[in-house]
């Protein structure tokens, strides 16, 4: 997209968004909203910002997304899209490939992510599956248990450390009331879809325990893409005294196989979009991987503030050959924060400290196996990598009358070692960073205006750092952090209306950008710090309650992510290039009718053409995609019980389109398609 076009686009997107503002205004002062139009909204306080700000009063880009029990029930939730869709400035891709997971950015950020998720901050239930190289774990978050998504949206470094572009913050916790309350779901659907949930939570006056589990099955929309995944997790509180709590997390996955279809070139894309590539298939390509966490908070009101003590630990065992190697990691990881929260009324501030430790045994072998069997050759690395990150961090919120100034402030020393060297690389890397924060709101009765400067950077991680053309054990010594400036302004309501909105504008700066890039067709992926980039782009996201059965919702972005400082391997300047992978322009429109007892939502998410290679020679094309959802609830006469049938049937017009994209594939082998028509049926229980 020009920048003449990213211009034409904001100021049709601003027109509208102001008129429906002044819409609302008018609406307001002309009559009171009768009971069936008002959206009883809780003052929430931000978890992803671990402090006690609320999001009215928070000066920054933040959104929020609270999923009921009827929706839950709704929908299938088979990729985390179900959460994220409601989230301006989130992107997030079904790659329909469980080997790989879903790609994730905010803002653009994380479009280098060849596999996996980098620059982008989650958090489960309090504990991060950010680990403290940067790599986020996802496989391990049970989309269909997700009660509440929180996102930050801007870089924010100085509440979570490394490889914070964006915060995602996920609770597993429902809002059921005292008692004990369970839920029991059976689902099916194409390509052999099989899945079976069940949770139960027990709520009393001095502890609330919160458990779940499921199992799910697929043959895969492509050749190739067969997946089997289990899921657990047990969080919950206990009161200790009038003064004290704990808080505890756990959680498990383990996928016995999963197969990597990889992706297909233009032609073959279009034409024989459920192919897999040959030379996976022959190598065995896949993903096998358990993974299990813990988390325990000690929270004690004292004279001195609020004192929150928090650990946890991870473990995640990791074999996943491909047509170049056979990659394993047996990796260990945990941390340890503790902060203070004290408020003098006039100020509240918060200090802390907190440490992250991350232990991989990694082992890299040949894959000389064929005939669909990899088959373990001579190891190419073989060493022990430990990664350990320090901080020192203080928040500080000052209100003052209407007005709110929040600023923070954090120090980070992450250090990279390994056992093992060879003679050309380093076996020890250090990096160090200060992140500093600031934003200024001012929150009349019905909005909050604010503006903020923000900052993240994000280091190598393991992997990025040890792949390398010349290979062997070691680090690559020359492999820098990546570091992002971000200036933001926005304006939202959130306080019990019938028309909700959130706009925001803004541009990030990043510099010495960790550039991925591959020199041979199915082989490993390299990296290398590469010049600077600029985005800038255009959120808006409006809520409008007709009445009291029908909701509208609407999500829209501009981006416009160009390279200034950048070269191929070859010299040639990409200077003015769009970023590949980021679209101009992407929205997600949603209608939902509730006629008692249906529920009804039709939803269209359209994504603009983009560019697929830094040299925006491919590009994959434009697409729009309608699905549509329908429910039927059963309540059981005086007793709490209920039924909920329902149908999924996505990309309702059967429309071929790519999803997903490799970017910078060697050749040309950019696309992963998408399944055209296919539906999930199932059938809930709940008490």
């Amino acid at each position: 997209m020009t920048l003449t076009g990213f211009y034409i686009q904001f100021k049709y997107l601003f027109f509208f968004f102001l008129v429906t503002i002044l819409f609302n205004i008018k609406a307001a002062n002309a009559q009171h909203l009768s009971d069936s139009l008002k959206v009883e909204l809780e003052t929430i306080e931000v978890n992803a910002l671990r402090n006690t700000i609320t999001d009215a009063e928070a000066p920054l880009s933040y959104s929020i997304n609270r999923r009921n029990l009827e929706q839950i029930n709704q929908e299938a939730s088979l990729s985390l899209k179900s959460v994220g869709d409601k989230l301006p400035g989130l992107w997030i891709n079904n790659r329909n490939n469980y080997a790989y997971g879903e790609s994730m950015s905010i803002r653009g950020l994380g479009w280098r992510a060849d596999y996996g998720i980098r620059g982008i901050q989650i958090i489960l239930d309090d504990i991060p599956l950010t680990v403290a190289d940067g790599q986020s774990m996802s496989n391990i978050i049970p989309r269909s248990f997700v009660r509440r998504a929180e996102l930050i949206r801007g870089p924010a470094s100085s509440y979570w450390g490394n490889s914070s572009g964006g915060v995602l913050y996920l609770s597993t916790t429902p809002n059921t009331g005292h008692g004990i309350h369970g839920r029991f779901r059976g689902l099916t659907g194409s390509y052999g879809l099989f899945k079976g949930e069940g949770e139960l939570s027990i709520s009393q006056e001095d502890y609330d325990i919160n458990a779940y589990t499921s199992y799910f099955s697929t043959n895969g929309y492509r050749d190739y893409s067969s997946a089997e995944l289990w899921r657990s997790g047990l969080n919950g509180k206990v009161k200790l005294t009038s003064r004290s709590r704990l808080e505890f997390q756990t959680a498990t996955t383990y996928m016995p196989w999963a197969g990597q279809p990889s992706s297909l070139s233009n032609e073959t894309a279009s034409k024989n979009p459920t192919e897999a590539r040959t030379s996976f298939i022959e190598a065995g390509s896949g993903k096998k991987m358990n993974q299990e966490q813990a988390g325990l908070s000690y929270i004690l009101d004292t004279s001195a503030g609020l004192l929150d003590i928090s650990g946890f630990g991870a473990h995640r065992d990791l074999n996943n050959p491909l047509p170049f190697g056979i990659i394993t990691v047996n990796r260990w990881a945990g941390g340890l924060r503790t902060t203070l929260d004290k408020d003098l009324g006039w100020l509240r501030i918060q200090g802390g400290a907190e440490t992250k430790l991350q232990f991989d045994d990694r082992v890299e072998y040949e894959n000389i196996g064929e005939n669909g069997q990899a088959v373990r050759g001579d190891a190419t690395v073989d060493q022990l990598e430990q990664v350990i990150e320090h901080s020192l961090f203080v928040h500080a919120t000052y209100p003052l009358g209407s007005f709110n100034i929040m600023g923070s402030l954090r120090y980070d020393r992450i250090t990279f070692s390994t056992d093992s060297l060879s003679a050309e690389q380093v076996g020890k890397r250090s990096f160090q960073s200060l992140s500093p924060n600031i934003g200024i709101g001012y929150s009349p009765s019905r909005f909050t205006i604010y503006t903020n400067f923000n900052s993240s950077f994000q280091t190598p991680t393991t992997t990025e750092l040890t792949n390398r053309p010349k290979e062997g054990n070691g680090y690559n010594p020359f492999l820098k952090p990546e570091r992002t400036w971000g200036l933001e302004a926005g304006i939202r309501n959130l306080k019990n209306q019938a028309f909700t909105f959130d706009f925001a504008l803004y541009r990030l700066w990043i510099n010495d950008l960790i550039f991925p890039y591959q020199l041979k067709v199915d082989g490993a992926t390299y990296y290398r710090n590469q010049g600077q980039t600029v985005h800038m782009g255009i959120e808006a996201a409006a809520t409008y309650h007709i009445r009291g059965n029908l909701s509208i919702d609407l999500t829209a972005n501009i981006t416009k992510a160009t390279f200034k400082q950048a070269q191929t391997l070859d010299s040639l300047s990409l200077k003015g290039k769009d970023i590949p992978g980021i679209p101009s322009f992407r929205l997600h429109s949603k209608i939902d009718w509730k006629p008692n007892p249906f529920q009804i939502s039709l939803s269209y998410e359209y994504i603009n053409s983009f560019p697929v290679n830094n040299e925006n020679t491919a590009y994959n094309d434009h697409y729009g995609v309608v699905d549509l959802k329908f429910s039927a609830r059963h309540l059981f006469s005086q007793t709490k019980r209920g039924l909920q049938p329902f149908i999924n049937i996505n990309n309702l017009f059967n429309v071929r389109y790519n999803g997903s994209t490799a970017l910078n594939n060697p050749g040309g082998r950019y696309y992963e398609p998408s399944p055209g028509r296919h539906w999930a049926a199932g059938l809930s229980f709940d008490f």
